[in-house]
This record gives C-alpha cells, sequence and structure tokens, in this order.
C-alpha cells in the first residue's frame, strides 16, 4: 500500500499534491503503513480513505483499492449511519471513542457480510493545533462472537435432549432452541421416519404451517443417509435472513443413530445470506443434527422403557384389582360368620358342648382365615409399593409388652416360659401402630410354633439411637444352609419340626418389608437344635420421617384386641386338645348402654344378609331403614334426612363413593355424617375413605360391640354439629347487625372468614369471603396494614389505630379513594390456645380528618402570617438598636441609665419576636443557625444536663463512649444541643423503667458519627420509613400510650439538615429497642478567634447602602460613618443603579425586601455591571428565614445580617475577606 499511495495522483482529492502534504499527515501515514494491524486514516473534512496493506482483508476486493483516496463516508456507506456520528465527535470535540464487539454488515459486492468488529477513532493534530483527521485501528471479532453464538445454542439443544421423555416433546423443544438462533439457522423443518418410512413433518421454524416434505429431498435423504446442499433462491413462502437478505442455500443433513443403518430422520436448516458457508459454519449444522438426533434417540429411548413400565403397572393393578375383589369376596362372608359364631359362643347357657365346640371351630378358623386374608393382602400391597404407613409418636416399651403378654396364656399352656423384659426408651419412637403389633406378633407366633421345651424371650431397649427388638426361643433352630433364605418370600424349611405344618411362606417375608417401612433393618442368629434370635432395630426420633407420612398418636397405647386375638387364635389350634384355654367372646348385648339411643340410622349393602344382620344389630337402639344400593339410599335419604348413613364402599348402581360424592353436592344432605363399610383393609384404604369426604371408616369382618360404638359416636358428633350450626346462628345475627364494621380473618393468609353489613359496605358489598386479604383488597400493599396484622398473628398483642389514612378502591369507577378509620385489630385464640384469627373492628372517620386537615391549612396560614408579622416587627426594631448604639459611642452625657432601660426593653422585645416566630418555624421544620466550631464533648455535655432528670427518674442506665477531643464541628450549639437532648429524652420516654441508654461518638470519612441506642419498645417496620415525618407517631398498642405532638424527630431532622448533616433509625422490630445514628461533617478549619468585634482605626471601606424604611438608613449610615466608612445610603434600586458605577463601592448593603425591584434582583443587575466585579454583596432581611442565607448566596451575596443588626455582626461581615 505504501507504493500505491506514493503512486496515486493525489492532486484530484482534497489532500492536494503529496509533496505539500503537511507532516502531521506524513507522520500519521508512516505509522500506519509500518503496521501490521489493520488501520486507517481519514483526513480533512471529507475524512479521506488512506489505509494499510493488513486493512485489504477488512475492505474485500469489493472496495479494495479503489477506495483508497475516497471520502470515508462512500467507502463506508453501509454502516456511515453508524461510524458518522463517531467520526464527527472527534473532528468536532476532538475526542477518542472506542466500540467494542460491534455487529457490521459490511458490504461485499452483491451480498451483505455479518462481521463484528473493535474499533476505536482517535484525533490527528495537525500543525495548527486543531484536528486535521482521525486515526482508526480495527480488530475482527467476528469468529470469536459466532462461535459463541452457535455454541450456546449447541449447549441448549443438549441441555434439552438429557430432559425430555417423549419424542413429540423431544422435537418440539429441539425445535425451539433451533428457532432462538435466526441468525445462524433462519429456518428449520424436521421430519421423522414413520414405520413405512415415510418422511413425516413433526415441528417447524419461520415457516408455513402447511409445509411439506415435497419441497425437500428428505426421502433421498433417509434413503442414501447422506446430507444435501440445497438451492432455495426464489422459493417461496420463506422467511428473510440477516439485514434483510434474501435465503439462497439450504441443507438437509440425516438424523443418524448408532446401530440403524438408516437415518431416523431429515433436519432440514437455512443457511443465513449473511455468512459464508464455510467448513466452520457447515460442521456447525452436522452438530446440530447431531444433538437433535441424540435428543430423539433419548427420547425414544425413555418412551419405550415407558411403555414397558406401563405394561407391568398395568399388570400390578391388575393383580391389585383382583387381590381388592378376593378381599370383599372374603371379607363379607367372614363379617356374617364371625359375628354370629362370636354371639353364640358368648351365650352362657342352653348351648349343648358338642355344638359349642363345634362353634368353637368353626369361630377359630375363621379367625384363621381372616388373618391370611389380611396377610396376603398387606404382603400384595407392601410389595407393590402401595402400603401407606402412617408413623405416630407412641410408648414403645408399653405396646411391644402388651402384645407379648398377650401370648403368655397360650405359652404358659404348652409348658413353656414367656421372659418379657422391656426397658423405657429415653428418646421418643415413631411407629405404625398396626405395622409394628404384625412385626411383632409374627416374630411371637414363629418362635412358638418351632418351640416345645424351654421358653420364648422378648426383649426392647435402647442401643445408641435405635429401638432393637429381640425375640429369641429354645426351639429346632434354622440350619445354616436356610439362614441366607429365610426372609424371602414362600420359603419354607422342608423337614423341620414344627406345631403346624400349615402357613403361606410369606410371613418373615411380610415382617421384612415392614420393618423396612420403619427404616429399619432385621436379622437371625440361630444355631439348630438350640434356638433362633430374630433381632430388629428400627431408628428413634423422626429425622428419617417426611411431615406428611406423621399421624396422630394412637388413642391408647394397648395391642389391637381384633390384631392380637387373630394371632392367639391360629396358635391355640395348634396346641393338644385339653391344653387350649378358653376364651368366650364378648357379646354386643353385654356391651355398656347406648346414650345416643331414638336417632334414625339409613343402612345401605347390596349383600342381603348383612344388609339383614346390621339392620338387627342397630334396631335394638335406632329406627333402621336398610337399601340395596346408593341410589336407593339418596333417594331415602332426600325423602327423610337421616342422622347417620352407614354404606358399603362396593355396590352397583351407585357405589359408597359415589353416594359420598352425591351427599356432598346436595345442599340439605351435605352435612350427614357417613360410615363406609369395606373389605379393603390398611391405612390407604382409610385414608382414601376420609379424603373422600366420610366420617369414619369400618373393615370387614367387624365385630358387633365395635359397629355400635362406632354408630354411637357419629350420631352423637352430629347433633354436637347440630347444636354448634343453632349457636353459630345466633352469634351471626348479632355480629351482622353490630353498630360498626367488623370481619374476622382467618389463618396466616388472613383469609376473610366473616364480614358484617357493615364491613360489606365499607369496602363496596365486594364479594371477598374465603379469599386472602391480599387478593381481596390489593390496593392495600404498601400501606403498612398487612405488617400490622401479621404483628398481631406473630405476638398475640391487639393493635390499635387512630385516624388512620387509607386508601381504599371504592369510587364509582374502582377508583381508590382516602378514607380514615379508628380501628382494633384483636387477636382470637383456638380451642389449643394458638391465635389462628384476627377480629378487624373500624370505625369511618373520614369527615373528622377532613376537618382536621382543615384545621391545619388554617394553621399553616397562622404560621405564614406569623413570618410576616416578624418581618415586620423587625423592621423598626433595627433602627431602634442602631440608634442606641450611635448613642452609646457619640456619648450623651446622664441618658446613660435611660439608654440602659431602652435597649433593655427593645433586646426583650427581640426575643418576644424570636420565640414567637419559632413557634412558625418549629411547626414548618424551619430554624435559623449561628454556626461556631465547637467539640461534639461540650455539645453532648449540655444535652446530657437538660435531659438527665428524665434519665434519673426513671432510673436508667446511661453509657457515654466519645472523646473529649478530636470531634469538633460547626454547629449552633444551643440548636445542636436541642438535638442530642431531644433524642436523649425520646429515649428515656420510651424505655421501660431500668433500661438501658448508649452513646458513643466516633470519626468516619470526614464525618462525626453519633449513635443513640435503648433496648426500649422499639419501632415497627412499617413505621420507620414515615418516623421522621411531622405529627408522626408509634402506633400504640391498647395498654401503651405516650403522648406527644409528634414533632420532635422532625425537629431534629430539620435542624440536623441545616448543619449539613443526617439522621437514620433502625430497629429490628417492638419490643426490640432503637438505634439512631446521626452524622455530622467535621469541622475542617481551626478555631474562629475573630468572634469579637473588629476595633475602630481599621481602613475605611466606600459602602453603598439601599434600604426603603428611611430611619434604617439613616441609622445604619450614621454606625459605618463612626466607624471611618465612606457611606452612600440610597432608599430605592433605581437610584442606586445609577450611582454605582460611578462610586465603585468595595461593599453593597441590600435590603431584600425592596419595592418594586427586590435585593435579589438589584444583586443581579450589579452583577452584570463589568466594574462592580469586586464589589461584595451583603444581603439584609428582617423575615430571619432559615432558607434567607442559601438563597442569598446561591444570588450572589457574600454576607447576611438579620435585622435588628448587631454592631458586632456588621463589623464582621465588612472585614470578612
Amino acid at each position: 500500500m505504501g507504493a500505491r499511495i506514493a503512486a496515486a495522483d493525489w492532486t484530484a482529492t482534497p489532500l492536494g499534491d503529496l509533496h505539500a502534504w503537511p507532516q502531521s499527515l506524513r507522520t500519521a501515514v508512516s505509522l500506519m503503513l509500518n503496521s501490521s494491524h489493520p488501520m486507517w486514516i481519514g483526513w480533512g473534512p471529507d475524512a479521506t480513505f488512506l489505509y494499510n496493506d493488513a486493512y485489504i482483508s477488512v475492505l474485500s476486493l469489493a472496495k479494495h483499492p479503489h477506495a483508497l483516496g475516497r471520502p470515508a463516508r462512500e467507502v463506508w456507506a453501509e454502516i456511515w449511519d453508524f461510524c458518522g456520528p463517531l467520526a464527527d465527535k472527534v473532528f468536532r470535540n476532538a475526542e477518542a471513542t472506542f466500540v467494542d464487539d460491534v455487529q457490521l454488515f459490511l458490504n461485499r459486492g452483491s451480498w451483505l457480510e455479518e462481521t463484528w468488529y473493535s474499533f476505536s477513532y482517535s484525533p490527528i493534530v495537525d500543525e495548527s493545533g486543531g484536528v486535521g483527521g482521525l486515526f482508526c485501528p480495527s480488530t475482527d471479532a467476528t469468529p470469536k462472537n459466532l462461535n459463541t453464538r452457535r455454541l450456546a445454542s449447541l449447549s441448549a439443544l443438549s441441555a434439552s435432549a438429557l430432559r425430555e421423555n417423549g419424542v413429540a416433546s423431544a422435537c418440539e423443544k429441539a425445535v425451539q432452541t433451533i428457532a432462538r438462533n435466526p441468525h445462524d439457522i433462519p429456518f428449520a423443518a424436521l421430519y421423522l421416519a414413520d414405520a413405512a418410512g415415510n418422511a413425516v413433518l413433526q415441528q417447524s421454524a419461520h415457516l408455513p404451517s402447511g409445509d411439506t416434505p415435497g419441497r425437500w429431498p428428505v426421502q433421498q435423504v433417509l434413503a442414501s443417509g447422506s446430507g444435501v446442499a440445497l438451492d432455495v433462491d426464489g422459493m417461496a413462502a420463506l422467511p428473510l435472513g440477516m439485514a434483510g437478505q434474501r435465503i439462497t442455500q439450504a441443507l438437509a443433513l440425516p438424523l443418524s443413530m448408532p446401530g440403524q443403518e438408516r437415518p431416523a430422520g431429515v433436519l432440514v436448516m437455512g443457511v443465513s445470506p449473511a455468512c459464508k458457508l464455510d467448513a466452520e459454519y457447515s460442521t456447525f449444522f452436522e452438530l446440530v443434527a447431531g444433538q437433535v438426533a441424540a435428543a430423539v434417540q433419548n427420547a425414544m429411548g425413555a418412551e419405550a422403557q415407558r411403555q414397558r413400565a406401563d405394561m407391568l403397572a398395568e399388570l400390578d393393578q391388575a393383580k391389585t384389582a383382583f387381590f381388592s375383589n378376593v378381599s370383599h369376596e372374603f371379607r363379607t362372608p367372614l363379617t356374617l360368620m364371625l359375628a354370629p359364631l362370636e354371639e353364640a359362643l358368648a351365650q352362657d347357657a342352653g348351648l349343648p358342648p358338642a355344638q359349642r365346640e363345634g362353634l368353637a371351630l368353626a369361630h377359630r378358623n375363621a379367625l384363621r382365615l381372616q388373618r391370611l386374608v389380611n396377610t396376603l393382602l398387606d404382603f400384595s400391597r407392601v410389595q407393590a409399593g402401595r402400603m401407606q404407613a402412617s408413623y405416630a409418636e407412641v410408648d414403645l416399651s408399653a405396646l411391644t409388652r402388651d402384645l407379648a403378654s398377650g401370648f403368655r396364656s397360650i405359652v404358659e399352656s404348652a409348658g413353656l416360659a414367656l421372659d418379657v423384659r422391656c426397658a423405657p426408651l429415653s428418646a421418643p419412637a415413631y411407629v405404625d401402630t398396626s405395622l409394628w403389633e404384625k412385626i411383632v406378633l409374627n416374630l411371637l407366633s414363629n418362635a412358638f410354633k418351632f418351640t416345645f421345651q424351654g421358653g420364648i424371650s422378648v426383649a426392647l431397649e435402647q442401643v445408641d439411637g435405635d429401638a432393637v427388638l429381640r425375640v429369641g426361643d429354645s426351639g429346632v433352630g434354622i440350619a445354616p444352609e436356610h439362614l441366607g433364605h429365610i426372609f424371602e418370600r414362600f420359603r419354607r424349611v422342608e423337614g423341620a419340626r414344627s406345631r403346624s405344618h400349615e402357613g403361606t411362606g410369606i410371613g418373615l417375608a411380610l415382617v421384612r418389608d415392614l420393618v423396612d417401612l420403619h427404616h429399619g433393618a432385621i436379622a437371625v442368629d440361630s444355631t439348630p437344635g438350640q434356638g433362633s434370635t430374630f433381632t430388629v432395630a428400627i431408628p428413634l426420633g423422626r429425622r428419617h420421617l417426611r411431615d406428611e407420612q406423621l399421624g396422630a398418636p394412637p388413642a391408647g397405647a394397648g395391642a389391637s384386641s381384633t390384631t392380637l386375638r387373630s394371632y392367639t387364635a391360629e396358635a391355640e389350634h395348634w396346641l393338644p386338645a385339653g391344653e387350649q384355654p378358653v376364651h368366650i367372646p364378648a357379646s354386643a348385648s353385654a356391651a355398656a348402654p347406648l346414650s345416643a339411643a331414638g336417632g334414625y340410622v339409613l343402612v345401605a349393602d347390596d349383600n342381603a344378609d348383612m344388609r339383614a344382620y346390621i339392620s338387627r344389630l342397630l334396631g335394638q337402639r335406632w329406627q333402621v331403614q336398610a337399601v340395596a344400593d346408593g341410589e336407593q339410599a339418596l333417594r331415602a335419604a332426600r325423602i327423610r334426612q337421616p342422622e347417620l348413613i352407614v354404606s358399603d364402599v362396593m355396590m352397583p348402581a351407585l357405589d359408597g363413593f359415589g353416594l359420598l360424592s352425591a351427599l356432598r353436592a346436595d345442599a340439605a344432605l351435605r352435612g350427614t355424617p357417613v360410615l363406609l363399610l369395606s373389605a379393603r383393609a390398611g391405612e390407604e384404604a382409610r385414608i382414601e375413605g376420609l379424603n373422600a369426604g366420610a366420617d369414619d371408616y369400618l373393615v370387614k369382618p367387624f365385630s358387633a360391640n365395635e359397629l355400635l360404638t362406632r354408630v354411637e359416636a357419629q350420631i352423637m358428633r352430629g347433633r354436637l354439629r347440630q347444636a354448634e350450626r343453632a349457636n353459630a346462628a345466633r352469634m351471626a345475627a348479632v355480629f351482622s347487625q353490630a353498630p360498626v364494621a367488623i370481619a374476622i380473618l382467618e389463618g396466616p393468609q388472613l383469609r376473610f372468614e366473616l364480614l358484617n353489613e357493615r364491613y360489606a359496605d365499607m369496602i363496596r358489598r365486594r364479594d371477598v369471603l374465603g379469599l386472602p386479604l391480599r387478593e381481596a383488597l390489593p390496593e392495600l400493599q404498601g400501606q403498612g396494614i398487612f405488617e400490622e396484622l401479621q404483628h398481631v398473628l406473630d405476638t398475640g398483642q391487639p393493635w390499635l389505630g387512630s385516624a388512620r389514612r387509607v386508601m381504599l378502591a371504592r369510587g364509582e369507577e374502582g377508583e381508590t379513594q382516602e378514607c380514615y378509620f379508628d380501628y382494633v385489630y384483636q387477636p382470637m385464640r383456638d380451642d389449643s390456645g394458638a391465635i389462628d384469627r384476627v377480629a378487624v373492628v373500624a370505625f369511618e372517620v373520614t369527615e373528622l380528618a377532613r376537618a382536621r386537615r382543615a384545621a391545619e391549612v388554617a394553621n399553616r396560614a397562622k404560621d405564614e402570617f406569623l413570618a410576616m408579622l416578624g418581618h415586620e416587627l423587625r423592621n423598626p426594631l433595627s433602627p431602634i438598636l442602631v440608634a442606641l448604639e450611635l448613642m452609646r459611642m457619640k456619648g450623651v452625657p446622664g441618658a446613660d441609665k435611660e439608654l440602659a432601660v431602652i435597649e433593655r426593653q427593645a433586646r426583650h422585645l427581640v426575643r418576644l419576636v424570636d420565640d414567637l416566630l419559632d413557634v412558625a418555624r418549629i411547626t414548618q421544620g424551619k430554624i435559623a443557625l449561628r454556626p461556631e466550631r465547637v467539640e461534639l464533648s461540650q455539645l453532648m455535655a449540655q444535652a446530657l444536663e437538660t435531659a438527665s432528670p428524665l434519665i434519673e427518674e426513671r432510673r436508667h442506665q446511661l453509657v457515654v463512649d466519645m472523646p473529649a477531643e478530636g470531634l469538633a464541628i460547626d454547629a449552633d450549639p444551643v440548636r445542636f444541643s436541642q438535638v442530642l437532648s431531644n433524642l436523649l429524652s425520646n429515649a428515656a420516654k420510651y424505655t421501660n423503667r431500668g433500661g438501658r441508654i448508649e452513646v458513643a461518638a466516633r470519626a468516619e470519612h470526614g464525618e462525626a458519627v453519633i449513635r443513640i441506642s435503648d433496648n426500649g419498645i422499639g419501632i415497627s417496620a412499617d413505621m420507620l420509613p414515615q418516623l421522621f415525618d411531622k405529627f408522626v407517631q408509634e402506633r400504640q398498642a391498647l395498654d401503651r400510650s405516650r403522648g406527644g405532638l409528634g414533632l420532635g424527630l422532625a425537629i431534629v431532622r430539620s435542624l440536623l439538615a441545616l448543619h449539613g448533616g443526617a439522621i437514620t433509625a433502625h430497629s429490628e422490630g417492638q419490643g426490640k429497642g432503637s438505634v439512631f445514628e446521626l452524622r455530622v461533617p467535621l469541622s475542617a478549619t481551626a478555631a474562629s478567634t475573630a468572634a469579637a468585634p473588629d476595633k475602630p482605626g481599621r481602613a475605611g471601606k466606600r459602602v453603598l447602602l439601599v434600604d426603603d424604611n428611611a430611619d434604617m438608613l439613616a441609622s445604619l449610615r450614621g454606625l459605618l460613618e463612626l466607624e471611618g466608612h465612606e457611606v452612600y445610603a440610597l432608599p430605592d434600586p433605581a437610584s442606586a443603579l445609577k450611582l454605582a458605577d460611578t462610586i465603585q463601592p468595595d461593599i453593597a448593603i441590600l435590603d431584600i425586601g425592596l419595592p418594586g425591584m427586590d435585593g435579589y434582583e438589584l444583586a443581579a443587575e450589579l452583577r452584570c455591571r463589568g466594574m462592580l466585579a469586586a464589589t461584595r454583596l451583603v444581603a439584609l432581611t428582617g423575615y430571619g428565614q432559615p432558607n434567607d442565607a442559601p438563597r442569598a448566596a446561591a444570588a450572589g451575596f457574600s454576607g447576611h445580617l438579620v435585622k435588628p443588626v448587631h454592631p458586632e455582626d456588621l463589623n464582621r461581615i465588612l472585614h470578612t475577606k
């Protein structure tokens, strides 16, 4: 390029002859040409283009070499809308610019290429010192940005391939991921081959919905397994690519999978018209196809696995249904067998011995059949993972001891000893009582079955964190070759001596599974001929359990008589005749008298025998109607509402669950108690019934006593609920007629449970019942109300509010309106004493609040009047005091006493005016300061002197940590002491007697930081943001009231702001104390030594004095002239402006309240006069408002005096440099 530049004819360009180029341009070109980095130079107003060899790759042959010498706006016309403003900034402002990784579409002749560059424009200074041109080095960032974008797409495809379990979902997610990168893949279509080998469209991106495989060679790709490049220039319905260019190329790539000869599908993808289809771009497309293929393959594998799982689940469901049906078919006749047998055996007389023996045999075998059915069903549920255990804290030692003791009579009848040792456990045990009974009884039954001499031992003890149960015997033992298989299902030891060779071979397998459900372990130790010991260990505590697995503690610690009786009855059968203990089943007629007699019970069961049996049992105490199915029961209940419905679960036409749903959907019947009878045993069946809405659930077979007890309990509960509803109705009538708005909010979400008419009117009768407060009244968000209610729920303390401002949406169009309420939040407790509700009682005081606000407006008008009155009073006082000072300086013989009286009364009047204005300033948050340099320790000592009586009276402990020196600030001693004493008094006031108050100070980043903390009543979170507002106080609970106007902290903040400081408050909440932190700038100068007034004799000044008050003007002029100053006193601004240029005063003292043109406007006019640039301006005002001094400084005044003017203040202003 150096040779090309040297040979070019530059006379035809704005640069002119090469030999006439300025040295600055020559130097820049030399640097550029000798650099291997791409660079160009733009010289002159047109930024004539010069570049080096390395920059040719940026231009491409579409622009090189004719770009040389052309204006830059022509060379880079396609991107000059972006680059032009950057170049203008260089030429106009001599300001360099830099852009990093910017996307640019560069003209390559017939197409625009997507590129990414980082470059800078730097000014080149010419011989005149101005900007002659710009210098631009460039870095190509295109590969980095393209690779980053493409890698992100591949990563997203890879991640989605691992998540999807279905082919359709995998295809959808893959194409959605592809669609998020239209820059590299402007369109895509995904086809999969069906069973016949035909391509079927699965998903597409940026293509019309009717896209068909006919427009793409997908069948060719499926047949060959190779990808095809496509020319799609002119193809209809294709989207535009980047920079609005037409897409001309596409690729159809196979979705190849390992182990398959033919591709599973084809992925068609568009090629970006702004990128070359080079090797890297082609590799990217191949990787995309590979990731999509992997996703489809993973999904196909997951679908196949799911289909296998579904098949297994169907088999398991069929098995479960079979067991359920078998259970029902067995349990119903078992109930009809056991109940009459128990009643017959309970008869004391009239039953011959032979018949009694036959009945006992039938009863015993019925019990055995029941236990076998239960065991088989339990085992099937455990194996299917459907056993739902409910764990509760129990006295495991007592439960185990009761279970073991139930076997004592049988064991001792066989001549064996039973040793039961169950030690108390120090940690709670959580078990499913019914399952633990089966573990213990199965092991005991096994021990008895295989033991003929010696005895059986049962021991429970705590070992580390486990409860360990050991059931040992001195029986036949187990051979070593069988020990490893003893817990396998259907495993029996053939040939072993036992009391019975009957059994299913699943007892120990069931025990192992039940122990696993308790997160425990079981082991066996045995010696043939000496006996066996089974050891069960389960963890104590509840850490191994989920919350949803916990249930209510059992009603009693004893064992279930039904379960125990079924095991002992079978064991009795193994004893020789004559050794069996005699048990007489309890008769239903022997039960205690029932107290819920006289009710009406409806019975529904499709089994005629069961229907008749239940009707006979219940008919002794209640009126009973029996029907054969759920539809008849529903019709009967609608004709006459029963006190209880006893229904079987499995019935034709309408089953028990269907009847239950119909009852709960009927407004008149939904409160009717329902007792379900079912042959399905187990906790999950009971939970299913109760979740469906049943009041109780009884498993067949059941005893007569059990049925009677359950029916009586449900009738009694129903009557109690009816009484409660009547009481509730009476209370609701009182509630609705109350003269105030009342609502009951329930639970942590504060749902509307009840509200009366007044409350409904207050919220414009919105339908809020059952809704959480935040959803029902969303406009309350951010008003602190939710936080107050949560505080009542958390602490149980009532909350009182007075004239609380609330924005409620109750306008005609739903707009919010400003309302005011007096209110109480009262916590409500449930039967256990826990707070679960809040009663809201509100009384609207909107009109009263508006009247109070009108009074406040009038009060502000009063404050403004006081401020104006102060100004008018100060004006005559100022010349009086100045005149007195003049008389004293001149000396009036014999008038000293009279002058002293006049001065004393005048200054007293000044103090009265100041006090009067302070009232207005305090209510407006305004005050005037007189700062001086003072140590913070001195101010704190003054504040403590003020607050100490209250601190001592409340017997607080006061701790002060503050250096005596080193924390000097510029402050008004009186006002800053007022700030500190206010905070100390607040801490003493809002801390309960005998509290602790801590004061600390330190220097930090040029500020003095004062921290005042206490352990008092604290501040609620919603109050902190408005704590420093006027008339704001912490809301007070019912039992606490501390008076005040709510002005103290507002005054503190205002005074600190005037000192250039700030204050923050922090509290962890009510009852947790408060911390107030003050920050004020440290003094930057040494102690002032100019406090004393200047003495006469200093060099006089030329003073321009302007005031419309003639007395003030004359008195000040006399005072200044006595001090040796040259004074020009004028009564109006116009005269001052005419004279100012002539006299060129050193100092101009201007009254702010001048007529026509005020002092601020006069100062601005004087500042515009060039000859008065050195004149110092001093403001003179009678208002004395806190914002006067800052406003005067902003207007150009270097001093500020407040009437009445003190001579020492006047001297200080005049002689300040």
